[in-house]
């Protein structure tokens, strides 16, 4: 048996992945090669690996005696890759990702939330993702589009680290404030939510469950004024304590301006908070719009390869739980290094030791040398190649003069 140090990064990387169901040998007993379980993890190496094919797969599987070793297969064909991910249980895999939480709130003990007196936030949205046009028979949204929607809770449970605690899928023609009861499910933490989520019945029903919320309202939401405050802040226009009238318990009610001029209408049940509190909850929600520009950029996660519903749902959820084990991973490990820092080393060590990924993150980094003298630069001349080629040089200054002469003779 190998020892930890032996242990390469990816094996270290997926035994953070819990078992459920698709590692079961009779849920498997079709399966002759591979069982789902070690599917979901050749599909996890392969995000890591940039296979963005299924033939960059085949080829990736059969050049890597270490993924032979670990998955105990030597070849899988494009065409297998396609049916087997298209056959995946969705449901077992989607179980499979909430599972992982579990993992993440073991390792993570800094429950602070990214504000003091705060606490930890759940921040509320969706996103769109463009699907082929080949999927216009289940998933159209207009008469040449297509698309699928994912709903999604983010834990923020300090200020260095995001966690996609709760996910669902569906059709993009599905609204947010359809699926948001499917999202809102702990009263230990504050939700913060956008103008979508703003609907009187489900805020009255989040009342009455105890659960805490920042949600951004309409302009043209109707409420009671029962107090109105002086405003602290400069760029706060109202401050009041306000009621529903759909519900007894009192809300605060605050409108503010932002830099650029526009007006946002915000409703909480924190009454402690301050205005500048109840505005930076609000600020903080973009920190899941910043987790859907990673996920799209750096696991490829808007990259679709199935055309069929499951294909396209199970994609998904393993670039999720892709995402999910490295966050997991750079809490376990303690580093310092930003989440897509730590992801690219993961990438970079993948079949490397781990106790070499583990030198990297303790490395000691050259103290800076502060500013330095400028010095006077000068153009160093371009070799363009000698003899080997055709060479006329011209700069783009040579056709702003031409055209400044043409403006001046006209």
């Amino acid at each position: 048996m190998k020892s930890v140090d032996q242990e390469t990064t990816l094996r270290q990387y997926l035994s953070y992945l819990p078992t459920n169901i698709l590692a079961d040998i009779i849920w498997n007993y079709r399966n002759q090669k591979i069982c789902d379980l070690d599917l979901v993890k050749f599909f996890i190496t392969a995000k890591l690996s940039k296979w963005d094919s299924y033939r960059e797969m085949a080829d990736g599987l059969a050049a890597n005696p270490e993924l032979q070793q670990l998955l105990g297969i030597n070849s899988f064909s494009p065409s297998q890759f396609s049916r087997r991910l298209r056959d995946l249980n969705t449901y077992h895999l989607a179980d499979l990702f909430h599972r992982i939480a579990d993992t993440y709130w073991r390792f993570q003990k800094n429950r602070s939330g990214p504000l003091e007196r705060v606490g930890m936030l759940s921040i509320i949205d969706g996103t769109h993702i463009k699907v082929p046009v080949q999927t216009m028979k289940w998933a159209a949204i207009s008469k040449d589009s297509a698309g699928v929607k994912m709903h999604v809770k983010v834990a923020v449970a300090n200020a260095n680290s995001i966690y996609p605690e709760k996910v669902m899928m569906s059709t993009g023609n599905i609204s947010d404030i359809e699926m948001v009861n499917h999202l809102v499910t702990d009263n230990d933490t504050l939700y913060v939510m956008d103008r979508g989520y703003g609907h009187k019945t489900k805020m009255g029903g989040w009342l009455e469950r105890g659960i805490d919320f920042v949600v951004r309202v309409q302009y043209k939401f109707t409420f009671e004024t029962l107090i109105s405050y002086a405003p602290q802040h400069p760029q706060v226009l109202r401050n009041e304590k306000v009621s529903m009238k759909t519900h007894k318990k009192p809300l605060r009610y605050i409108e503010f301006v932002d830099d650029k001029g526009s007006v946002y209408h915000l409703m909480t049940s924190r009454l402690d908070l301050t205005e500048q509190e109840v505005l930076d909850v609000y600020k903080s929600r973009w920190q899941v719009e910043l987790f859907f520009k990673w996920i799209k950029q750096h696991v490829k996660f808007d990259h679709i390869l199935s055309f069929s519903p499951t294909g396209i749902w199970n994609q998904l959820y393993i670039s999720l739980i892709t995402y999910a084990l490295a966050e997991i991973m750079h809490v376990a490990e303690a580093s310092d290094k930003t989440t897509w820092s730590f992801f690219r080393k993961i990438r970079t060590f993948l079949f490397r030791s781990i106790h070499s990924l583990r030198e990297w993150l303790l490395r000691v980094k050259k103290p800076s040398r502060g500013r330095q003298k400028i010095t006077v630069r000068t153009e160093k001349k371009i070799d363009y190649g000698g003899f080997a080629v055709a060479v006329r040089p011209l700069s783009k200054e040579h056709f702003e003069s031409k055209k400044s002469q043409r403006n001046t003779k006209s």
